[in-house]
C-alpha cells in the first residue's frame, strides 16, 4: 500500500492538506510534520476520515506540539526528555480516537537541536553521552512500543540522516543514531524493532560516510518492514519527486517491496505526487 506525507505540502492547518489529497484520490495518509497546531484539529481528522473513508498512519512530529521542539528520544537534556516523551503520550491518544494502528519515530540524536535547526546545517555545540544517549533512548522506545502493543499499535523506528556539511561540522563525527547498516545493527544488539529505512536518509549518509549504497541496501532491505521514498541529490535530504533514472528507486526495485508498505515524501505539488504513485504503480 502506497501512503502519501502530509509534510509533502505545506499549509498551517493539516485539515487543508487533507483535503486537497481528497480531490486529487489520495486516501492512505501519513500524518507527519510541517503543519500547525489549533484547537480541532483531532475533531477535523476523526470528521475528514469518517467522511471520505481515509487511512491514518503517524509519523514522528504530528501532532504538532502547542510550542515547536526538535523531539529527541535520545537526548540528555531533562526537559527535552521529558518532553518527547509526552509528546508520544498525546500521539497515541489521538490515535486511539480516530483509529490509527501505525505509529513511527526517528532514531535518536547525540547533539541538541534547536527547531530552527531542523534538515539544515547543525551548529549546535551541546553533545550528549554516547552511552547515557543510547540507554535513554531505548528506555523510552520500550515504554513507547509497550503502550502501543497495549493500545493495538505497530510501531516503527527511522533511520537518521547524516549529511557532508554535518559531519565535516561536528569534527567528523557521527552524532545521529541509526544512519548506516553498522549503527542500525547497532541498535538492534540493543533492542529489537521494526525498521522503517529511508532509502533517501540512506543515499546521503552511505555518500558522507563513503559507504557503497548498493550494499548497504541489499544488507536492509531484508529487513526492512516499512519504506519511505524520496529523491535527493545524494548530498541533502531533499525530498524530491520520484524520477525514473534514479539510483534510489534503481534500489527499491530490488527490494522485496510488494511485502511492505511504502510512504511518498516527495515535497512538492499534488500533480508531482500523482506523478510518483503512478511510476510506483507501473
Amino acid at each position: 500500500m502506497i501512503y502519501v506525507s502530509s509534510a509533502c505540502l505545506k499549509r498551517n492547518r493539516i485539515s487543508d492538506i487533507i483535503k486537497e489529497f481528497i480531490e486529487a484520490g489520495i486516501k492512505n495518509i501519513e500524518l507527519s510534520g510541517g503543519s500547525k497546531y489549533y484547537e480541532d484539529i483531532e475533531k477535523d481528522l476523526m470528521d475528514l476520515k469518517k467522511n471520505y473513508g481515509l487511512s491514518y498512519a503517524f509519523h514522528a512530529y504530528f501532532p504538532p506540539p502547542k510550542i515547536d521542539f526538535v523531539v529527541n528520544l535520545a537526548s540528555c537534556n531533562d526537559e527535552i526528555y521529558r518532553r518527547s516523551i509526552e509528546h508520544y503520550d498525546e500521539t497515541i491518544k489521538m490515535m486511539k480516537k480516530v483509529d490509527s494502528q501505525v505509529l513511527s519515530v526517528h532514531a535518536g540524536f547525540l547533539v541538541e537541536i534547536t527547531a530552527d535547526e531542523i534538515g539544515k546545517k547543525l551548529n549546535n555545540r551541546i553533545i550528549y553521552d554516547e552511552a547515557k544517549a543510547y540507554d535513554r533512548f531505548c528506555t523510552a522506545y520500550k515504554d513507547i512500543e509497550k503502550k502501543c502493543m497495549e493500545n493495538g499499535i505497530t510501531l516503527y523506528l527511522e533511520n537518521n540522516v547524516l549529511n557532508a556539511e554535518n559531519y565535516k561540522e561536528f569534527s567528523y563525527n557521527n552524532y545521529m543514531m541509526m544512519t548506516d547498516y553498522q549503527s542500525i545493527m547497532k541498535m538492534k544488539e540493543q533492542m529489537e524493532f521494526n525498521l522503517l529505512l529511508d532509502l533517501g536518509h540512506l543515499y546521503v549518509s552511505s555518500n558522507t560516510l563513503k559507504l557503497d549504497y548498493d550494499q548497504e541496501c541489499e544488507a536492509l532491505g531484508g529487513v526492512a518492514c516499512w519504506i519511505h521514498l524520496s529523491e535527493n541529490n545524494g548530498i541533502f535530504d531533499e525530498h524530491k519527486p520520484l524520477k525514473k533514472q534514479s539510483k534510489i528507486l534503481e534500489e527499491f526495485y530490488k527490494i522485496d517491496n510488494q511485502r511492505i508498505n511504502v510512504t511518498l515524501e516527495t515535497a512538492g505539488s499534488v500533480d508531482s505526487i500523482l506523478k510518483s504513485i503512478n511510476m510506483l504503480n507501473n
